[in-house]
């Protein structure tokens, strides 16, 4: 079974900057999935559930759509720890206390039901558990730029997002996502021991932040593994970049020729403007011929 690609459910086939937003909320929470337990709440196509299983000791994605289920099941579902469940993320079919990690990226937008979703999470997830969420920023997703996003149902905005996992999980470690455009500069000598970052006008210049990351969980210990970082992902193609580099080009070229033909339409003599007698007497050889 194939999906097809609506504009929201991220495919693997998709390109541009989706790539690079999706793929690095899933990289980020395999390094605390490791022979755990993990639940993969709104898996869609289910290529996210497929990465953590091949490091986690089972993973169980769960999605409301029967398509997206089955499409999972029958593309990754040949791994011996990975199973995909159709339910809702408010009502999930499974026992208390069955996952040592769960992991929700970009769903609580789409539905209203936020507490009875957290109250689920915090059922589902054992003593000593990590949960890691995302959501869009309301204010810069759509409230600064005007967009609306058809698919999206309640966006909340940072403060409405900490309100909501503080009923729930009290420990919190907040991270912030956006795709930038930027020159990647690294020792060529060992691991980096700094993260900065750069810009014309000033030190740490860290955008606004279009998607919020956080990671969760009820006793304060369990956040001691989740250490303050900055990440970037990139593909080895740099699909992104040679895309804008491809536009960029194309872009000079239409306008070069634009140029050109407005050129050539100035140098035409504009053609005599007929006057208001003139107007007349056609119009009276049109209407005596009809």
């Amino acid at each position: 079974m194939t999906l097809t690609f609506t504009g929201e459910r991220f495919l693997p086939s998709c390109e541009g900057e989706m790539i690079y937003e999706h793929w690095h909320r899933y990289l980020f929470a395999r390094q605390y999935v490791a022979g755990k337990r993990v639940l993969d709440v709104a898996s869609g196509e289910g290529y996210g559930s497929a990465l953590m299983a091949a490091q986690a000791a089972s993973v169980t994605g769960v999605d409301i759509s029967p398509e997206a289920v089955k499409h999972a099941s029958e593309r990754y579902g040949s791994a011996a720890n990975l199973k995909y469940l159709c339910a809702s993320c408010a009502s999930i079919p499974l026992p208390d206390a069955s996952f040592d990690v769960i992991v929700s990226f970009e769903t609580i937008e789409h539905m209203t039901e936020h507490d009875a979703f957290m109250g689920e999470v915090s059922r589902l997830l054992a003593p000593g558990g990590l949960f890691i969420i995302s959501s869009p920023n309301r204010v810069e997703y759509s409230d600064r730029t005007g967009y609306r996003n058809e698919f999206h149902v309640k966006e909340l905005d940072g403060p409405e997002l900490r309100s909501l996992l503080n009923r729930h999980f009290p420990a919190q470690h907040w991270f912030a996502q956006r795709p930038c455009f930027q020159s990647m500069l690294w020792s060529l000598e060992g691991p980096a021991v700094e993260n900065r970052v750069l810009a014309i006008d000033g030190d740490d210049a860290y955008p606004a932040e279009l998607y919020f990351l956080v990671a969760c969980a009820k006793a304060p210990a369990v956040l001691d593994q989740v250490l303050p970082s900055l990440s970037l992902v990139t593909d080895r193609h740099h699909s992104v970049y040679a895309e804008w580099s491809r536009t960029y080009a194309e872009n000079r070229q239409l306008g070069a020729r634009v140029a050109e033909l407005e050129q050539r339409l100035a140098a035409i003599p504009a053609p005599r403007e007929l006057s208001a007698a003139e107007h007349l007497k056609g119009f009276l050889r049109r209407l005596l011929r009809g």
